[in-house]
């Protein structure tokens, strides 16, 4: 079955209406406010990764598996504090490595991450509670229409990105983040049920401009209103 994926670029804010049944993904350029993890109005579970042990609110409901640690600044060629940041602790994922992040309590709509010096190598994968994967992004699908190009500073190349599920694929059961080279550093990580008047009013103030980008098991052409 093939499934469409809207990509909303979030730049200026204008209202516009969204298809149904479309699963969305929502790329907002960074800033102080992105950084924060939102506000869903519904139920959620965030990731600050600030504990000095494991990151803060993993559990036995939500294992942390793959190649990854808690780090916080920068290391020249290793990894890189995302622009606009609190300086706290981040998750950071090495060169050629993984980490998948899974809810055994239960699914989700939606799944928001803060993404820093976004490189064409980085990938996200999301996957229902199923494990199967349901959509797949490479650096340069969150960047559009700028190539991404690892810059440390750009509100462009350091984003908040929110995936939310159509419900054909089923709940949103974890998310996968690998890198291909150097590092990809993820922060303030939220799986949410969004109550649906306040995900409409977020939808809302969301700029929409043109483009198209590749998602596993689909090729897909997006379209904005």
């Amino acid at each position: 079955m093939v499934h469409s994926v809207k990509l909303v670029v979030a730049a200026l804010a204008v209202t516009a209406a969204l298809p149904a049944n479309a699963a969305t993904l929502v790329s907002q350029f960074g800033s102080a406010a992105t950084f924060a993890a939102p506000t869903t109005g519904g139920d959620s579970t965030v990731f600050d990764f600030n504990s000095s042990a494991i990151p803060a609110g993993f559990s036995a409901d939500y294992p942390l598996t793959g190649s990854s640690e808690l780090v916080a600044g920068s290391l020249e060629l290793q990894y890189q504090q995302p622009a606009f940041s609190d300086g706290s602790q981040y998750l950071a994922v090495k060169a050629n490595g993984n980490a998948t992040i899974t809810s055994t309590n239960g699914g989700y709509n939606s799944v928001s991450f803060y993404i820093g010096s976004i490189d064409d190598y980085n990938g996200v994968e999301i996957l229902n509670t199923s494990g199967a994967i349901i959509a797949s992004f490479s650096g340069d699908d969150f960047t559009t229409p700028f190539p991404s190009n690892g810059d440390g500073t750009s509100p462009i190349m350091n984003r908040r990105v929110t995936y939310t599920t159509d419900g054909n694929d089923g709940l949103i059961g974890a998310i996968r983040f690998s890198t291909g080279a150097n590092s990809l550093e993820v922060d303030n990580l939220v799986f949410a049920v969004p109550e649906p008047a306040t995900w409409m009013m977020m939808l809302a103030g969301f700029g929409m401009v043109a483009t198209s980008m590749r998602a596993r098991r689909r090729r897909t052409r997006i379209v904005f209103a």
